[in-house]
């Protein structure tokens, strides 16, 4: 998979959260079932901040697979994810994911993908996308 970091900051402070790179996203990310964890490459257990982050805590304890509409609405009630992976897959059946979003410790977003229209999609929305 091709990985991108994105860091668009004001401040030294992300001016971005999981919800802007999901509406980035837009069609295929509601699309996609979702899996939500702590980001294991780096041993750190899932956090966030925000009225819905115990809901994403929640899931990323349970392992479960929940449809994109979800996310983006557990997204949009959360102020920040600070260590945060979560893995699109095509359908509910799907082994593999399409794409993977890491959100680490409050610095970037990383995303790994092999589908060209979502690094486009991400290079058209934010300022400061580069390769890993």
């Amino acid at each position: 998979m091709h990985i991108v970091r994105i860091y668009d900051a004001t401040d030294n402070m992300l001016d971005f959260d999981l919800r802007h790179i999901l509406a980035a996203l837009g069609a295929q990310a509601t699309e996609c079932s979702w899996m939500v964890s702590g980001v294991a490459a780096y041993d750190e257990a899932f956090d966030a901040t925000g009225e819905q982050a115990g809901g994403l805590e929640e899931l990323a304890a349970s392992g479960r697979r929940i449809k994109g509409d979800r996310l983006r609405d557990l997204a949009n009630g959360t102020q920040q994810v600070i260590w945060g992976e979560f893995q699109a897959y095509a359908d509910a059946s799907a082994t593999a994911p399409v794409f993977i979003l890491r959100a680490i410790d409050s610095s970037f977003y990383e995303v790994a993908t092999n589908d060209p229209h979502v690094l486009q999609n991400l290079r058209a929305t934010f300022r400061d996308v580069r390769s890993a």
